[in-house]
């Protein structure tokens, strides 16, 4: 059987940074999952980055490999700040990255992982295995997409998830109801509606939250009073994005401010296109829904009771975590991991209390913060998680 000091799994911007300082620190290991695919397949055409380009940058283990650099070396006109990048322009620096960082990537499905002595035996979908020493889970947001229980066991061409959209030009001269008023809910209403769909927003809150726009300079001084961070901006963005004192919250305030912190709310750029511009129904919640004729019926409760037709909803539910949602993970590895509110327990470094298994993004939110759910977060974890990993392969030689 083949072996490798570090296995990680998923290849988005943690998986690519991580192994990117892995690299730097001669690291034997190994990385799959086909390269940013939860932006290369499950992102509408159109999309624009919600992150300012400063901060839609992966960390790297030495400089020049942020968005700027990128955009310099390639002639490509960049500003720093409020000037968002579009799906395009981002796709082409994370392509740029891994080539030049990451180019090894297995394009690998990885299918059980199994604690064995002095590491864990690995089993891909072709059959193939190896054993590593020890194992990143870096799977990003999929495995955890949220559709409310009223759609449970719709079919897809009747119900599916914001996520599940690349080609919205699809739905040209069809009525689609969008539930919820986050981001990606917004987005895709606006994108629907520009591409000539008829767009009806169904949303809990009282009215839809827009963040405001940053200013356009920050100079030293007023960094006293707007700290800039990777995740956002002000003291709110600053402790945010601070780990250590991330952890000095209670563990259900953690838990909730992972799932919440910036969130949900629009971009300000994206403002003008869905206000007074789209339907939307607020303070409902959908109590029912069925298949009906040829479309779906959407049963509403609230102030007031509606049934809405459409010939499609896109739940733009944002996602929960499960940290069993990831079938590689056997389940009683799963019963054996120290969680809370479904997410694994972590350390400062992402390794949970199953020894040699790390985490990063998403699932270890609850520990070191919401910075882990967006780009940022990469530069609050790759570098010491990846210490710590080449720590360890040091002690076992």
């Amino acid at each position: 059987m083949k072996t490798t000091d570090v296995l990680i799994i998923g290849a988005g911007p943690y998986g690519l940074s991580i192994s990117a300082h892995l690299s730097a620190l001669n690291v034997d290991h190994v990385i799959v999952g086909a390269p940013m695919d939860g932006y290369r397949i499950y992102s509408p055409a159109g999309m624009i980055m919600k992150s300012e380009p400063y901060a839609s940058a992966f960390a790297a283990p030495k400089p020049g490999y942020d968005v700027k650099s990128y955009s310099a070396k390639h002639n490509i006109p960049y500003v720093d700040r409020v000037t968002p990048l579009s799906l395009k322009q981002f796709m082409a620096y994370a392509d740029w990255f891994t080539a030049e960082l990451v180019p090894n990537v297995r394009q690998d499905i990885v299918t059980k992982v199994t604690p064995v002595d002095g590491g864990f035996s690995v089993e891909f979908d072709d059959g193939a295995s190896l054993k590593a020493g020890q194992v990143v889970v870096a799977t990003g947001l999929r495995p955890y997409i949220y559709k409310p229980e009223e759609f449970a066991g719709m079919p897809s061409d009747l119900v599916s998830h914001a996520s599940d959209h690349q080609d919205i030009a699809s739905y040209s001269g069809k009525k689609v109801i969008v539930i919820g008023s986050g981001q990606s809910a917004l987005e895709t209403s606006a994108l629907l509606n520009e591409a000539g769909a008829t767009v009806q927003i169904v949303s809990r809150r009282e009215q839809l939250d827009w963040n405001a726009p940053n200013p356009e300079t920050v100079n030293w001084f007023e960094q006293l009073r707007w700290p800039v961070s990777q995740l956002c901006e002000g003291w709110y963005c600053k402790f945010y994005d601070t780990p250590w004192a991330f952890r000095l919250l209670n563990a259900d305030k953690r838990v909730e401010k992972a799932r919440t912190v910036l969130g949900p709310s629009g971009s300000w750029w994206l403002k003008d296109r869905v206000d007074g511009v789209i339907e939307t129904l607020f303070e409902r919640t959908v109590t029912k829904a069925d298949a009906h004729g040829d479309g779906v019926r959407v049963f509403l409760g609230g102030q007031q009771e509606t049934v809405l037709e459409a010939d499609h909803v896109i739940c733009g539910t944002g996602f929960r975590m499960d940290v069993a949602k990831n079938s590689f993970l056997p389940s009683d590895v799963v019963a054996k991991m120290s969680t809370y509110g479904n997410y694994p327990v972590v350390s400062p470094v992402g390794e949970s209390s199953v020894r040699g298994l790390y985490f990063a993004g998403a699932a270890a939110a609850a520990n070191i913060g919401p910075s882990m759910r967006f780009i940022a977060g990469t530069y609050n974890l790759s570098k010491p998680q990846s210490n710590a990993l080449a720590k360890r392969v040091k002690s076992a030689k």
